[in-house]
């Protein structure tokens, strides 16, 4: 007792306390889950009880984790009330994953007691490895009392890959049950079945795994496919199964509609019998084709050229695979990368593929472009964009192409490539692209050749951005490109426009130049808006008559009623501009209504109404009045006289070339009226006004320089055929003037001439051919000749086989063996004359020509013709 007292007295009272409440807690806490306890196995009993109703309570009050660590409680629970509660507590699946990750022999015996459709694969997967395990599932099959036992293992796996030898090691007991389950109605018990027979040796099994060739699952025939061996022989056959086991293989390969069985037999048919492999695609159907190239090897040049020949056939279904296996192993980027301008032949074959592939909207090998600096490759690219393709590449390329300096037009490439874009951007550029469009507007205002280009690829749906930078050239009076301008104008929205002009006329002088104001005239009139036919006539006198002239067809157009009203106003009127600009404007609408006013204008004060009344008369072809009119080349005012002199020889009539003829060999006359009388002649369209000018020239004196510049701007067929007529029988001086001419008529004159040509008119064949070796037009299209573009070198050998001259034939052989099968054509039509009498004596000095290289290829190409072989 003592001890006890000297204890207490040791510790303080507040000590003792606090272990006393210590213990009090650990015994409160101990109840607590005593009680704890209690409830939760009465909640486990009554969802034994009542699984409907007390489940989902159980469920949502107590976390997986929780009811995973009571699952030793819960199965005592479930074996006394023999109720599967673990698996309407959710529990067999994280067993199963535990036991997966884990080996357990209690999860283990719970798998198979409470889980087995479930759990059971895992445990035949764990079997496989452990004799325990193989044991303890040998036992539980052995009790089983199901009819075919494996068969609840094969379903808990659902076609599940497992080493099948180990699984025939396994069962080799059960081999028989094992092939009764290769006719089971579910796929995976079929799988499990074959996956293991696969690797047995009795013919049962070798049917077995053969009639599994035509399974109705695809996971069936995949394994057959890869695991059959080698050298098995087909069931019923006494030979080794390779071959038959390759015709299976390619059967699948071509027809199997699923993919994964397709790769695996291609996989094996690479593996063991990459010798006997071979394709014929001329053989196969379409759907067949498609499954071949789904399976090409992206590393093989073999299979790369086979997808080549489909993408270049019509098939769009074919194309499109070929074309997307093409991308995915970098064959169409490698051939837009390396496509180069000076290399024709296979430029163009590469813009056939990349064509096709394009149109079956495979664009992937299009990114190069961001990267591409190669010229060839952007011209493919601006070719290709015009069609198709995304609008991004269209910025990339103009990204690149705009940064250039296209200032140099002898160079044809780049010139094609700055052309090919601006057309792409035109037709399906974006925003951006448009932007880009912009900004090279206004970078190459000092570039009008280029500008011209650009104008007219202007998108009228660009108009938002594109309207402010074209108002400032209108406002421009400088702005070369005139009617360039208008013409893209026409195109924008017409009420963006119509503000713009009207501002720029109601402003009047004060703000705008004249120059400016013709322009918004003009445009103004070209949009015909009837509501505008005031404003135009009042303003008619800003356009300077020739002009006016030009732009009264427009006003055609407008209501008979309203028009003859509003230009009788006018005529009444005292201003003279304004009657002027009225009268020279009448006759385009091809109504004779004022012919009396216009007469009576001849007489009229001012020279510029003088000078309308006569191109009114020219237009309206009165003949007779304009005969009566040859008196006004004596007008006291110059320019009038000039112009009565233009519109007589324009009106032609024979009377009237007459007189000017006369008025032009008149010592006395002065220069005004005879410069007059040749820019009249030059207008004229009768060949009868030919002759004047070319008798003109050969009287040597002041005017032939004049008379040849008007001339040579006659570059129509009736024209040229009577100066070719004329310079036949032309002395050497007037020859020698006449060349001259001849070279003045340019390009043109020159088409016109080859026209006549091909006519093969005997009498003037040779003086033609004579005028254009003068000219230098044969030099020049046998350079052409060697142009990368095709239809350029077509049409120069076009028009050299017309011409008929040792020189002309001297290109044409050596274009005997162009790659263009239309150039060759053209040069066979051509040799063959040759062959006749006409062509023996240019043949002979062919064949003696100093140049090698010509006579080789004469003789070449003779050969040829005689056996039409030159294709």
């Amino acid at each position: 007792m003592d001890k006890i007292i000297q204890f207490f007295n040791t510790f303080p009272l507040y000590f003792l306390i606090a272990a006393a409440v210590i213990v009090l807690g650990i015994i409160i806490l101990v109840i607590l889950r005593i009680l704890k306890n209690k409830k939760f196995r009465q909640m486990i009993e009554a969802v034994a009880e009542d699984p409907d109703l007390k489940r989902a309570e159980v469920l949502t009050r107590f976390s997986p984790e929780y009811l995973f660590r009571k699952s030793s409680r819960i199965v005592e629970i479930a074996r006394k009330k023999d109720v599967n509660i673990p698996e309407l507590l959710e529990l067999t699946d994280p067993w199963i994953n535990r036991y997966k990750a884990k080996s357990s022999k209690t999860l283990q015996a719970w798998i198979l007691e409470f889980a087995a459709d479930k759990g059971l694969y895992s445990v035949f997967i764990r079997a496989l490895d452990h004799q325990k395990t193989a044991l303890k599932l040998d036992q539980y099959l052995n009790a089983s009392k199901d009819f075919l036992k494996l068969r609840r293992i094969a379903l808990s796996g659902r076609g599940e890959i497992f080493d099948g030898n180990k699984g025939l090691n396994l069962f080799e007991s059960r081999l028989d049950e094992i092939r009764e389950m290769t006719g089971d109605p579910e796929w995976a018990a079929r799988y499990f079945a074959i996956n293991i027979l696969l690797y047995d040796e009795e013919e049962r099994s070798i049917r077995a795994v053969w009639e599994s060739f035509d399974d109705s699952h695809s996971l069936v025939r995949s394994i057959v496919v890869k695991d059959i061996p080698k050298d098995v022989k087909p069931f019923g056959t006494d030979d080794a199964g390779k071959d038959s086991l390759y015709d299976r293989l390619f059967n699948l390969l071509l027809k199997d509609p699923v993919f994964e069985v397709r790769k695996a037999a291609k996989e094996r048919i690479v593996k063991d019998f990459s010798s006997s492999y071979s394709l014929d695609l001329k053989s196969l159907n379409n759907e067949q084709i498609l499954h071949v190239i789904q399976l090409l090897d992206h590393n093989s040049p073999e299979d790369q050229d086979l997808a080549l020949g489909v993408l270049a056939g019509d098939d769009l279904e074919l194309r499109q695979n070929a074309a997307r296996y093409l991308q995915d192993c970098s064959v169409l980027g490698r051939l837009f990368r390396e496509s180069y301008i000076n290399d024709t032949q296979q430029l163009e074959r590469n813009y056939d593929l990349l064509k096709k592939a394009l149109e079956v909207n495979v664009t992937g090998f299009l990114k190069e472009i961001r990267s591409n600096n190669n010229r060839g490759s952007l011209l493919l690219a601006s070719r290709l964009l015009k069609t198709a393709g995304p609008q991004e590449s269209i910025e990339n390329l103009a990204d690149r192409v705009f940064a250039q300096d296209v200032s140099q037009k002898e160079d044809v490439e780049l010139t094609e490539l700055y052309q090919n874009t601006l057309s792409c951007v035109q037709l399906r550029g974006s925003d951006r692209a448009i932007a880009l469009m912009k900004q090279e507007l206004l970078d190459i205002q000092g570039q009008p050749g280029l500008l011209k280009d650009v104008l007219k690829a202007l998108p009228p749906r660009g108009s938002s951005q594109l309207l402010p930078v074209l108002e400032v050239f209108l406002k421009d009076p400088d702005f070369s490109l005139k009617d360039e301008l208008r013409q893209v104008l026409l195109t924008m929205p017409e009420s963006d426009v119509l503000g713009i002009v009207m501002d720029i006329i109601r402003q009047g002088r004060d703000v705008f130049s004249h120059k400016v104001r013709i322009q918004a005239l003009k445009t103004l009139g070209e949009m015909k808006n009837a509501s505008c036919l005031q404003i135009i006539l009042e303003n008619l006198p800003i356009l300077p008559l020739e002009e006016a002239r030009e732009f009264a067809v427009m006003l055609s157009s407008y209501s008979e009623d309203l028009f003859n009203e509003r230009v009788k106003s006018i005529l009444d009127s005292i201003d003279a501009q304004s009657r002027a600009a009225i009268i020279v404007s009448l006759p385009a609408t091809g109504k004779k209504t004022f012919l009396k006013e216009i007469r009576e204008a001849l007489d009229d004060s001012n020279p510029d109404v003088r000078i309308a009344s006569i191109w009114a008369l020219v237009e309206y072809q009165e003949t007779k009045e304009l005969a009566r009119c040859v008196n006004m080349l004596r007008d006291p005012v110059d320019r009038v006289r000039m112009e009565v002199a233009r519109a007589l020889g324009v009106s032609g009539s024979p009377g009237v070339l007459k007189d000017l003829e006369a008025m032009l060999n008149d010592k006395n006359e002065v220069d005004t009226v005879i410069l007059g009388v040749i820019e009249g002649l030059g207008a004229s369209g009768s060949a009868a006004a030919v002759g004047i000018l070319v008798r003109k020239i050969a009287n040597d004196d002041e005017y032939k320089k004049d008379c040849m510049r008007s001339l040579s701007r006659k570059k129509d067929k009736k024209s040229i055929t009577a100066a070719i007529e004329l310079f036949k029988d032309a002395g050497p001086q007037l020859r020698e003037d006449m060349s001259t001419l001849f070279k003045l008529m340019g390009y043109e004159g020159e088409k016109m001439m080859v026209e006549l040509l091909k006519e093969d008119i005997p009498s003037l064949h040779h003086y033609i051919a004579e005028v254009l070796e003068s000219t230098g037009f044969v030099e020049n299209h046998i350079r052409k000749l060697k142009n990368r573009n095709s239809s350029i070198r077509q049409e120069s050998a076009s028009f050299l086989a017309a011409i008929r001259t040792k020189s002309a034939f001297r290109g044409i052989v050596l274009a005997a063996r162009d790659p263009n099968r239309d150039v060759r054509i053209e040069v066979t039509m051509a040799l063959e004359i040759l062959s006749t009498e006409e062509g023996t004596e240019i043949l002979k000095d062919l064949e003696q020509d100093p140049d090698k290289k010509v006579r080789k290829y004469t003789y070449w190409a003779l050969e040829r013709v005689r056996t039409k072989s030159l294709d």
